[in-house]
């Protein structure tokens, strides 16, 4: 059997999740992990190669930012995984294919990517590559958990996502507690949500149409549309399915206060003179937000619901899929490390084994959902599934 070569750039909160996974079901000859900060890619691959207890995972140092350090880094891998904030994969995937290196990323603009970049398609075939985007949580795994529900029926009418990545108690001013960038949390709150309504993509506004969900475990949770989460579903699905959403799962009265800011102007991005020195009140946000919810010593969790309704074998079917994911104590992983870095860690593995097609290929697309829940499971993940079906006598 081949083995592979992994270069992930990024040693931040996904990156070393990512390498924890490759190196366990990846059959990888070496795993490299880059960063800017020579330093903490060191002591990330260090902390990895100890979980494993095995040398396989080796640093480096590459500045995102400068095109020949990420060319020659890319150079030494069969399969690039960007950990990096989603705002530099749009130049890092053309940097791939120019590089003809099969690179994934776990966000990226799927407007851009679905009307500009698939234009390339012919020359990453040509190159024998596969470049897929938002391959982490959400977008990403939910998605595919979807295409779970999907394929279980013959016709499919709705596909309902929710997700939340959550501190284990509601804590702080937000009840939340931060699992990722704050730039990204604040772009996925911002703007409109893309979805499918009657079966044609639609934009919706992000933080509006609140609704509830009850889990058993966790009590009443709020949903909200977030952009970014349905990534180019609603194009790939578009007169498959009626209806596609996604919301983001929150602690009630954090939408409140999200909205809140939102509207006072804390998101916006064009400069404002504060005693005549330009500020970017986004920038402002996301640099004061983040230490007043770090909570080192809050553990997170992961929780995601998944509900699907259609017809099979002539009668209606529905169906839905959920599971909690808690810290993990042994590993030292967040509960969000697990679900986004082994989520994408599947997928790269399809790309190296080539289960996954040669291209640039939309997430959905990648492999069934069947495929990837059988792959998740392996992880020790644990689905709790509901069918109602009637069966025609």
């Amino acid at each position: 059997m081949s083995s592979f070569r992994y270069a992930i750039l990024g040693a931040g909160m996904q990156g070393p999740a990512v390498a924890y996974d490759l190196a366990r079901f990846g059959n990888a000859e070496v795993i490299y992990l880059a960063d800017i900060d020579l330093e903490r890619a060191t002591q990330k691959a260090e902390w990895v190669n100890q979980l494993l207890q095995k040398q396989i995972v080796f640093p480096r140092r590459v500045d995102a930012r400068d095109e020949k350090q990420v060319l020659d880094y890319f150079s030494e891998a069969d399969v690039v995984i960007s950990a990096v904030p989603w705002q530099m994969n749009m130049r890092l995937i053309q940097l791939a294919l120019d590089a003809k290196r099969s690179f994934i990323d776990m966000g990226n603009d799927p407007e851009w990517f679905w009307y500009e970049f698939r234009k390339r398609d012919e020359e990453a075939k040509e190159a024998g590559i596969a470049l897929v985007p938002d391959c982490g949580l959400a977008p990403g795994m939910v998605n595919h958990l979807g295409l779970y529900c999907m394929e279980k029926m013959d016709t499919c009418h709705e596909i309902r996502l929710r997700c939340g990545g959550l501190p284990q108690r509601p804590v702080g001013p937000l009840g939340y507690k931060l699992v990722f960038n704050m730039i990204g949390v604040i772009s996925e709150y911002t703007g409109e949500a893309l979805v499918l309504r009657e079966g044609k993509p639609t934009y919706v506004p992000t933080l509006e149409d609140i609704e509830y969900l009850e889990i058993e475990e966790l009590g009443l949770l709020e949903a909200a549309p977030t952009s970014g989460g349905t990534s180019t579903a609603p194009y790939t699905l578009a007169g498959k399915v009626q209806e596609y959403d996604y919301k983001t799962l929150r602690y009630p009265g954090h939408w409140d206060i999200m909205r809140a800011l939102r509207d006072l102007g804390f998101f916006d991005e064009e400069p404002i003179k504060v005693e005549g020195h330009p500020v970017i009140p986004r920038q402002f946000t996301a640099t004061v937000i983040p230490p007043k919810i770090d909570f080192p010593e809050e553990k997170d969790l992961v929780v995601v619901w998944v509900y699907a309704s259609g017809e099979k074998n002539g009668a209606p079917y529905e169906i839905s899929v959920q599971y909690i994911d808690y810290h993990d104590d042994e590993t030292g992983f967040t509960a969000m490390e697990r679900c986004t870095g082994f989520s994408a860690s599947i997928i790269a593995i399809g790309v190296a084994n080539g289960t996954v097609p040669r291209g640039i290929v939309p997430y959905e697309q990648s492999m069934s959902g069947h495929v990837f829940v059988r792959e998740f499971l392996k992880r020790g993940f644990v689905l709790r599934e509901t069918v109602s079906h009637t069966v025609q006598p």
